[in-house]
């Protein structure tokens, strides 16, 4: 009777652990999805829409922009003519270096110089030289000769009559890059100058320039560095072809310049305009004191 009392424990004690684990095993999970439908045989599927981009940015529109035009690059037609006059200043490495530059461009290049000139001097050549080259630019370098002359503005009659036998052809005045303090000659020729351009050797070549041994002429590097100067001006300053307003633009000469600022021909004793505009409201106000 024991034994089967034994029997039966065992028994209810299976029966138990595996109402247990019955139990304890997790509920069945969600049905998985029923997979798409097909299409219809003989129908093409539409293409998925990708996804929109993005608007660009104001930094990144800007980082795209295109960069500014560059400036048409400087040309002339071949076989124009350049007459270059001056004293020996042009002669010390100046005109040297624009050989090549003109000769590049096809340019009749004819430099016209003399040592211990002045402007008096070329005043009476003038017409003449003119009428023999028919310059499409004249380049002037004088005014080293008269750095120290005691009456500069007896001068000016010699300038202008210069700047008349051009003949309204384009033309440059170049200074001499001084040496020393002039008396008065470089004030002349910018005011009297016009309507020729007028290029200031001491306010636009990076200087001191290195100089012969006589401590006044530009030596050869020196006159290079000049040339390079006074040639990146020139680039600057010429009007491309077709740059203007109606028929002007394809009477003028291939050499044409643009037009002067206003200060380009002041005198360096005048103040700048815009000192005379703010020193007007302030005599206009000391008058109403008055």
């Amino acid at each position: 009777m024991g034994s089967g009392i034994r029997v039966r424990k065992w028994a209810f004690a299976g029966v138990a652990a595996a109402g247990m684990a019955c139990g304890a095993a997790p509920p069945p999970g969600p049905p998985a999805p029923a997979p798409p439908d097909a299409p219809p045989s003989g129908v093409t599927p539409a293409p998925a829409r990708p996804p929109e981009a993005a608007a660009p940015s104001a930094a990144s529109a800007a980082a795209v922009a295109p960069p500014p035009a560059a400036p048409p690059e400087f040309s002339v037609p071949p076989n124009t003519a350049v007459l270059h006059i001056g004293d020996s200043f042009a002669l010390a490495g100046f005109a040297q270096a624009l050989r090549p530059r003109m000769e590049a461009h096809r340019v009749r290049y004819a430099v016209k110089a003399e040592t211990s000139s002045y402007t008096v001097t070329w005043a009476s050549r003038m017409e003449l030289l003119v009428a023999n080259y028919q310059p499409d630019l004249v380049i002037i370098s004088l005014g080293a000769n008269e750095v120290e002359n005691v009456n500069p503005p007896a001068h000016a009659g010699a300038v202008r009559r210069i700047v008349k036998a051009i003949g309204g052809r384009p033309c440059v005045w170049v200074s001499p890059p001084l040496w020393r303090k002039d008396t008065g000659i470089i004030d002349v020729i910018r005011t009297n100058s016009a309507p020729c351009r007028f290029f200031d050797s001491d306010a636009l070549v990076p200087g001191p320039l290195p100089r012969k041994k006589d401590k006044i002429h530009p030596n050869e590097v020196g006159g290079a560095r000049w040339a390079d100067a006074f040639w990146a001006w020139l680039m600057a300053e010429h009007l491309p072809p077709g740059e203007g307003e109606g028929g002007e633009a394809t009477k003028r000469s291939p050499w044409a310049l643009r037009p002067s600022p206003p200060e380009e021909h002041r005198s360096r004793a005048q103040p700048p305009e815009s000192a005379l505009q703010q020193s007007e409201p302030a005599a206009a106000r000391q008058v109403e004191r008055l």
